[in-house]
């Protein structure tokens, strides 16, 4: 091979500086002015004698410096030798390993005894031992794939100083519980070489268990992200090598999720789980075993008969929250986890157990806005209402309600409420209205049930607003008989909506009672039901079977209309009909906002809280799953006021999966705590553990890209193309000739 110069540009302005002796030498020439002198007439034929001799040793001087100079530009330069290119004379060239590990969640996956993760630390432990031990004074460096954009270790020595701290690191390195980023490492890596020496001599190695997640595209095409990276780093590098630390087989069982049924999880009642658990393998796995715990509570144990490949199973569980309140009358949180027992076969384990932080709340915080309100008994708007939502004894009806007429309406905190009432009132200002939609958008849930005192044009030109607003539907005017002496009944337009689902089959008859004398005639967004935003539940049979009950999406909450009060002015419903009692239960829990899913994140997404610093201190205690505490101040959001009582606390490190609890001091009392329970989860495609086929994948990497078993020798193989720097002899032939002239300069001038 040739030779190279790593700076180029420096050795071609070391070669434009030979001039510099050069023209010094013309420069103090140009200093002497002749003068004739008769005396000098001797001296100048003596000279004659001499002349050629000094013009001689004044050539071998200016040559030497111009040599110099242009050493000095070739040793800047850091010339060095390619593979061959030193025709012998330059051995022992040093690398730079630069080792990319794959320690994603599939990297704990057992099949031959050992998981790949081990397999992968055996490999890495023996070939530090080796290279120290060969005298190699190479360097390593390190990248894993949960954390691309940073080195584990940079361009190390590797010597017998170091090698028993990096052998005992490899020894303590672990998979992580999450995603790994192939690419993003690889990127990493490619970026860091681009901005390196290029004199260096850089071998990289990447060891991966080859699953087709993280080489999507390989096998079938070429176009994947890590491939063509792979190849691209291959054209810059001296070796580069793919080492396939994995096993065969992909059966997995997966606890994909734990969903609750039921929107609001309330202490005292009982909630509805469903476990799912799918089948990554190729076999169908029968009896799967699982259990659902709930902190200290005794298990309890389901079975899923059969799970196809590639499916998915359920099994229901129930379970009642225990009603403990602190001192904040809110419950403490419960930590549930579902998990898989006696499964034979499966080759990863980790993903058999999936963990829920279940939020509880002392009931659903409901709101009820009453527009006609009377002090008589039973006469009242919502007097039934808030009986069926909140009735009195010793049963926990899993509801907290709130009445108010409309002057306090407009200005209580909507976000303190899960589900808004409103009954019959007349017009709603226009700040309120635009603060409702937002908290509508947010995930709330509002109900309208419509009477006589509502304004018909108020409705439809600021609520509907041309189908944009609130309202989904027009009015058009009141039905129905007023002197009562003809009715209506209520016909079940969607059987399956979750608020009729209990009056399936002879549980129908519970709504046959029911007489409806008036109600308002609405005509639902036309363009809501065709785009499925909107669907009639209810309608009577009366009249025109005019809408009776209208479920709309707005945003991420709900709208729900009554086109019937729920007073007994227009129907029988609320005093004789135990049907009423059932809907406004299911009609609350289903349009309550959600608070299920709270505190669910993936492994190594962050955790945030808004910390409300009337109510708590704003240093907080955060323990991680392996029960290690950590204090982390709360701090005030970006260009917030210096007033704002409301900040965040923000935590990285949720690299593990379980819970993380963020214990809660109260700011007027110490003795009050609180704690915010999160739960961390592993991304479920990490268990598909198909692998890419070996065969295809050295097809799409190519000639340059070496694709090698972990036991066969790695760091032995030498690299087609190894650099030889020889800035070391340039340097100290530049010393010697410094020298040489140094002596010669002197030695001409004393003689002379």
């Amino acid at each position: 091979m040739g030779s190279f110069l790593t700076n180029p540009a420096l050795f071609i302005g070391g070669l434009i500086a030979i001039a510099s002796p050069i023209i010094i030498h013309l420069l103090n020439k140009r200093r002497f002015k002749r003068v004739d002198w008769a005396a000098m007439d001797f001296l100048l034929e003596a000279q004659k004698l001499n002349r050629r001799k000094i013009k001689l040793e004044e050539f071998i001087l200016l040559l030497m410096r111009c040599l110099a100079m242009g050493l000095i530009g070739f040793l800047l330069a850091r010339p060095f030798f390619s593979s061959g290119g030193g025709g012998g004379l330059f051995d022992g060239a040093r690398y730079e390993r630069i080792v990319v590990l794959d320690d994603s969640l599939s990297m704990q996956a057992k099949a031959g005894g050992q998981t790949s993760m081990e397999t992968a630390k055996l490999a890495l432990e023996k070939w530090v031992n080796e290279l120290v031990g060969a005298g190699a004074d190479d360097s390593l460096t390190l990248v894993l794939s949960s954390q691309p954009g940073r080195t584990i270790y940079d361009s190390q020595p590797l010597n017998g100083n170091s090698e028993a701290e990096i052998l005992d690191d490899i020894k303590n390195l672990e998979s992580s519980d999450g995603s790994g980023d192939l690419d993003g490492a690889l990127a990493f890596v490619e970026q860091k070489i681009a901005d390196g020496d290029a004199s260096v001599n850089r071998v990289v190695y990447l060891l991966s268990d080859l699953r087709e997640r993280d080489w999507a595209g390989s096998g079938e095409s070429a176009d994947a992200g890590v491939v063509e990276r792979m190849k691209r780093i291959a054209d810059v590098v001296a070796g580069c090598f793919v080492i396939d630390v994995g096993e065969e087989g992909e059966e997995n069982l997966v606890v994909e999720e734990i969903a609750a049924i039921d929107k609001a999880l309330v202490a005292g009642v009982t909630t509805n789980f469903e476990v799912v658990v799918r089948n990554r393998g190729t076999r169908p796995a029968l009896d799967v075993k699982v259990r659902f715990a709930a902190d200290e509570s005794l298990p309890l144990d389901g079975t899923i008969d059969r799970i196809e490949p590639g499916q998915t199973g359920s099994v229901p569980f129930t379970f009642t929250f225990a009603p403990a309140i602190d001192d904040e009358g809110e419950p403490e949180p419960v930590a549930i986890r579902a998990s898989l027992a006696g499964i034979s076969g499966d080759l990863l384990d980790e993903d058999n157990t999936r963990f829920f932080p279940a939020r509880t709340v002392r009931g659903i915080q409901t709101l009820v806005v009453d527009g006609d309100p009377n002090g008589s008994f039973g006469r009242g708007e919502t007097f039934f209402l808030r009986r069926a939502l909140a009735p009195e004894g010793s049963t926990e009806s899993g509801v907290v309600v709130d009445v108010v007429d409309d002057n306090d309406f407009e200005t209580l905190d909507l976000n303190a409420y899960q589900v808004i009432y409103i009954a019959n009132l007349y017009r709603i200002s226009e700040a309120r209205v635009a603060s409702l939609e937002e908290w509508v958008r947010g995930g709330g849930g509002l109900v309208f049930t419509l009477g006589d005192q509502i304004d018909e044009e108020f409705y439809n030109q600021v609520l509907y607003r041309g189908g944009e607003g609130l309202f989904p539907a027009t009015l058009e005017r009141i039905g129905g008989d007023e002197t009562e002496e003809t009715w209506g009944y209520f016909k079940i337009e969607k059987a399956n909506h979750p608020v009729m689902q209990y009056f399936r089959e002879e549980n129908i008859k519970l709504l046959e009672g029911v007489k409806v004398f008036r109600w308002w005639e609405c005509v639902p967004n036309a363009s809501a039901l065709a785009e499925g935003r909107s669907e009639v539940v209810l309608s009577f049979t009366g009249g025109e079977q005019a809408p009776a009950m209208i479920d709309s999406k707005f945003g991420d909450g709900r709208v729900m209309v009554m086109a019937t009060p729920m007073d007994p002015d227009w129907s029988n419903w609320p005093e004789e009909a135990p049907s009423f009692i059932i809907t406004a239960q299911e009609m609350t829990r289903y349009m309550a906002r959600s608070n299920a899913k709270a505190g669910q994140i993936a492994v190594g997404q962050p955790i945030t809280h808004e910390l409300d610093l009337t109510k708590a201190k704003p240093d907080v205690t955060v323990t991680t799953p392996a029960g290690n505490p950590e204090r982390v101040p709360a701090r005030p959001p970006a260009g917030a006021s210096a007033s704002t009582t409301l900040w965040n606390i923000e935590y990285d490190d949720t690299s593990r999966r379980g819970f993380y609890k963020i214990g809660l001091e109260g700011s007027g009392d110490a003795s009050q705590e609180r704690t915010v329970l999160f739960a961390a989860n592993i991304d479920p495609g990490e268990s598909a553990l198909r692998r890419v086929p070996p065969a295809n994948l050295a097809l799409d990497l190519g000639e340059k890209v070496t694709l090698i078993d972990a036991g066969q020798p790695v760091f032995e193989l030498r690299p087609a193309e190894a650099k030889f720097e020889i800035w070391k002899p340039v340097l100290y032939v530049l010393a010697a000739l410094l020298c040489i002239e140094l002596l010669y300069g002197w030695w001409l001038g004393a003689r002379r």
